[in-house]
């Protein structure tokens, strides 16, 4: 498998992404309740930046990627702030041996697959009852964010994919659009949906 990151991965922690994925750590806090107990698990995990500041707040966190540029410069600092209930996968969650988890969480990972609605059921299995699923990610646009690269979404109507959790047994206890990024010269809201299993 190629891997897409591999010319970013090194310089992929600037100003700007700190902030959306802080600003995304913010609205998860707002609206779940994390336990010292909890084990969860974060897909398309990149550099840490959404995970790493959740780690101190549960058990454990398999942190879940398929770039190994994008891991190695995690594991340097994994290392370097000496975090030891982290768990660096490289892959896929449906091809783990992960269970019993209390949340999965993707931020901006979900346009990259495929198949959600598969992934949605993957997710349903590996979730513990009342388990959640939190995904921030972008509103549907015109296809200009990724003008470079070759995705399967172009973004997400927010009502649609609330309605396919809902059908797949999830109630919503949040959806809203609470950000937006700013790429090629426009600004492309971001949304998140959080979800009970």
């Amino acid at each position: 498998m190629t891997d897409n990151f591999e010319q970013k991965a090194k310089a992929w922690d600037n100003n700007s992404r700190i902030d959306i994925r802080n600003n995304f750590v913010k609205q998860l806090n707002n609206g779940t309740f994390f336990f010292k107990e909890d084990n969860i698990a974060e897909i398309g995990c990149g550099t840490g930046l959404v995970g790493l500041q959740l780690s101190k707040l549960v058990n454990k966190i398999y942190m879940i990627d398929n770039s190994p540029s994008m891991l190695n410069v995690l594991r340097e600092k994994i290392s370097e702030s000496n975090i030891n209930n982290v768990e660096v996968i490289e892959g896929e969650l449906e091809n783990s041996n992960i269970n019993n988890l209390s949340g999965v969480i993707s931020f901006l990972t979900l346009h990259h697959i495929e198949d959600i609605s598969s992934f949605i059921d993957n997710v349903n299995e590996k979730l513990i009852v009342n388990g959640f699923i939190a995904i921030g990610d972008l509103v549907e646009e015109d296809g200009s964010f990724h003008s470079d690269v070759k995705v399967p979404h172009s973004g997400f109507n927010v009502e649609a994919l609330s309605k396919t959790l809902e059908e797949k047994g999830f109630t919503i206890l949040r959806k809203s659009v609470y950000d937006s990024m700013e790429k090629n010269n426009k600004d492309y809201p971001l949304f998140i949906i959080i979800a009970q299993k």
